[in-house]
């Protein structure tokens, strides 16, 4: 029997239907690669506060946030900083006084003069800062 250089059919369609799986498996991550993840407002606010606390923590001084429920606008007390959340849409945000303010001290500690509150189409979510540990959360009702 002479030996012939080259894949036998078997081979040839074990290599294929392994191919196949891979790419059923993959196809589903890479067709949303390009897209925009969908992030809810709660998350949109929380990510902020939470980034300058860690920067108050990282470069050792005070970070300063307010936040103005009715435009969604925020500033922080960094040269250049004044922006408007990208809040997705049917998703605003309330408190009782026209500005909500959050201090962040380098030794992690939170002071916010009141709760935030995250109308998202199914719920009112209030964001707290714990005082002492500095945890930003929110509270599901």
């Amino acid at each position: 029997m002479r030996t012939r250089p080259g894949m036998t059919m078997i081979e040839l369609v074990v290599v294929i239907a392994l191919m196949a799986i891979i790419a059923g498996v993959s196809a589903p991550a890479l067709a949303s690669l390009g897209q925009p993840r969908n992030v809810s407002g709660l998350e949109v606010v929380t990510t902020l506060l939470r980034h300058c606390r860690a920067t108050a923590i990282q470069h050792a001084h005070v970070v300063n946030v307010t936040i103005e429920p009715t435009t969604a606008r925020y500033w922080v007390d960094l040269p250049d900083t004044t922006a408007i959340l990208s809040l997705p849409q049917q998703v605003t945000l309330s408190a009782r006084s026209p500005r909500v303010h959050f201090r962040f001290a380098p030794d992690g500690q939170t002071i916010t003069d009141e709760p935030l509150f995250v109308h998202d189409i199914t719920a009112v979510t209030p964001i707290l800062a714990e005082t002492w540990t500095g945890q930003i959360r929110s509270v599901s009702r």
